[in-house]
């Protein structure tokens, strides 16, 4: 039986320009008809179910009002079981989270934060669409400690436009000298269907109205140099975008690029469960009907088994940067990977992207991506698809 459970909240005060989640602005009737629904929905997995990971993203959570997250957690934390040595994370934006919903977040059960800083540049976050200051953010973090977070993560974005090196090692440094015990750096990502892409596709006008990425070799320097810092901070780099203190790496993260099962409730969640990945429909009004009419949302069921759940474990595993323990993986699928991608592997030792090493959790061999690997990883996992 799956021991992580990840709820989604699709509201956001507004919508930043490179979002393309399950996200919508906040409506307080739709938010109470949500949570309602949400309630209905986990009713669905079996009563005493054990976690040992909960997540709840989003969207922002930490839009919702107190009142509703005191429902929302009052119902997660009675309906279920939680193992002696859980982790509970909840994100949360600055400009969202004040001192009530901190101390209601930390007493109600939760014992980690994720944090949506970005930046610490004020024109970055004004670009991006972000509501909070520089200032808000580190308020942000400052409030959670003093509610009794000592788990407390920050996701970054590195490859802003205007964004040179200079202004990225500014805000790492700063995001450092807060002391999170996580790290979250992420390269901004161009996906179709945001306002971001049709800026940047908008032609002539976007050089001069600032809507031009920093140069590809830039971007390199930026991941580069934000592995090699936070590293010589006492960060451990243990998957490709996130670092973590010792003792703090995310849990619920490594059991996804572990490929262990899950529940996932919310408008657009996914679950896997026995082989197969659920996918709740990602439009709210449907999802609440869907819920009253029928007790679960409409959802679409895929089979990820054979050739496909392979190749699906050996790209996820190979997220991570200790890699895939390969005498482990042999016996969880009965299938050696070096013999099975003999040819692919070959290949992509050849060109300096993957290596294998004596893994250093185990006395076995483990495949990995190299540091060129990590930064190709998406040339890398498409010879495994």
């Amino acid at each position: 039986m799956p021991g992580s459970l990840y709820i989604h909240i699709p509201f956001c005060v507004k919508r930043c320009i490179y979002c393309d989640f399950v996200s919508g602005v906040y409506d307080p009737a739709k938010a109470d008809a949500c949570i309602k629904a949400l309630r209905k929905e986990l009713a669905g997995i079996p009563d005493g179910t054990a976690l040992s990971t909960l997540y709840i993203g989003g969207g922002t959570p930490t839009v919702l009002p107190a009142r509703l997250l005191a429902e929302l957690l009052g119902h997660i934390f009675s309906r279920f079981r939680f193992t002696e040595d859980y982790e509970a994370t909840v994100e949360a934006n600055p400009g969202t989270l004040d001192t009530e919903k901190a101390v209601l977040l930390r007493s109600s059960g939760i014992n980690r934060i994720s944090i949506g800083v970005q930046s610490f540049n004020r024109a970055e976050l004004e670009f991006l669409g972000r509501i909070h200051s520089p200032g808000e953010a580190e308020q942000a973090v400052r409030i959670a400690r003093d509610a009794g977070f000592d788990n407390t993560g920050m996701d970054l974005i590195y490859g802003i436009p205007g964004q040179d090196m200079d202004g990225w090692k500014k805000t790492l440094r700063k995001a450092v000298s807060l002391m999170p015990e996580h790290i979250s750096a992420y390269e901004l990502s161009v996906e179709k269907g945001t306002v971001l892409y049709e800026q940047l596709n908008a032609g002539a006008p976007r050089a001069e109205n600032g809507f031009r990425l920093p140069e590809e070799a830039t971007v390199v320097e930026m991941y580069e140099y934000t592995i090699d810092y936070l590293k010589s901070e006492g960060f451990v780099h243990y998957e490709i975008s996130n670092f973590a203190v010792p003792g703090c790496l995310c849990r619920h993260n490594l059991n996804y690029w572990d490929r262990g099962e899950y529940y996932g409730a919310g408008p657009g969640a996914h679950s896997f469960l026995n082989g197969k990945r659920y996918c709740n429909t990602p439009v709210l009004d449907e999802y609440i009907r869907a819920v009253a009419e029928e007790g679960r949302p409409a959802c679409n069921a895929e089979d990820v088994s054979g050739d496909r759940a392979l190749s699906e474990a050996v790209f996820l595993g190979l997220r991570k940067t200790e890699g895939l323990c390969l005498e482990s993986f042999a016996k969880l699928y009965g299938q050696n990977i070096l013999s099975r991608y003999s040819k692919e592997i070959s290949t992509l030792e050849a060109a300096g992207l993957v290596e294998t090493v004596s893994a250093a959790c185990s006395y076995e061999t483990s495949l990995r991506l190299t540091r060129k690997g990590l930064l190709l990883s998406n040339e890398v996992f498409e010879k495994f698809i």
